[in-house]
């Protein structure tokens, strides 16, 4: 997705759009024989307006539904690899450590490989190989006491945990509004600015600055939909904090 520079430059050359074809309108269609149509255009313009303002709030509120929903469950996933960490010390050696290990692995692999494929638009299936080298450790495991079969079953339901919430973060990063929607978006946008523009004002100044607020408010909520709807790319994206304090705890245990 853009950065914010990149999203910046693109509002500015809609705005600068907009601006031309209203000085364009002026130019080849008088201002005084388009208010001849202004009952017609004023009232279709409201319901447009209206009209796409609520297909444009219900899908801004959707997408930042998804953001919130894939940045909560990236610090699930965190947290089922700290639960995974810990609960490794009730194993015997050297599962005990080969886990925990594997734990550190997974974490920096998130950090420094994955989140920075899914920012390049890729996939990494990296973290998914150190949890089938978990699960192969956790097969591997001895349960001579209560404790150590205690610590297994445990371990069991966090890593089933940790690869259900690793899906669920592939599946937010795959998932792309259908070219439908954008469509819809994109010709609501040009119809409902269109319009704006189309209204006769005797005060050219005013409609200039009408059509750039309606202008600056369409497209800035559509770049902010289209960040939201991709969650872990662009600049407002969803971070890998939650690893990287993770991946500190970890090795700092290990120091210790």
């Amino acid at each position: 997705m853009l950065s914010y520079v990149e999203s910046f430059v693109i509002v500015a050359l809609v705005l600068v759009a907009s601006l031309l074809l209203v000085a364009g309108l002026n130019r080849f269609w008088p201002v005084a024989n388009r208010k001849l149509i202004n009952d017609v255009t004023g009232w279709q313009l409201g319901i447009l307006g209206t009209t796409y303002g609520v297909i444009l709030g219900f899908m801004l509120g959707t997408v930042w539904e998804d953001f919130h929903t894939a940045d909560v469950g990236v610090y699930l996933e965190a947290n089922s690899l700290m639960n995974a960490h810990e609960i490794a010390a009730g194993l015997t050696s050297p599962q005990k450590e080969t886990m925990q290990r594997l734990t550190v692995k997974y974490a920096d692999v998130a950090v420094n490989e994955e989140w920075p494929a899914m920012q390049r638009q890729q996939t990494s299936h990296a973290g998914e190989r150190v949890i089938g080298e978990m699960w192969q450790v956790l097969m591997t495991a001895r349960t001579d006491s209560d404790m150590e079969s205690a610590s297994v079953k445990d371990l069991t339901t966090v890593l089933g945990n940790l690869s259900e919430r690793r899906s669920m973060r592939e599946q937010a990063h795959a998932v792309r509004l259908p070219v439908l929607l954008w469509v819809l978006l994109i010709a609501g946008a040009g119809a409902t600015i269109g319009s704006a523009c189309l209204l006769g004002n005797d005060n050219r100044w005013l409609h200039y600055c009408q059509v750039l607020a309606l202008t600056f408010v369409v497209t800035v909520t559509l770049s902010a939909i289209a960040d939201l709807a991709r969650p872990f790319e662009g600049a407002m994206a969803v971070s890998s904090v939650a690893f990287q304090r993770a991946l500190e705890l970890m090795q700092q245990n290990a120091a210790r």
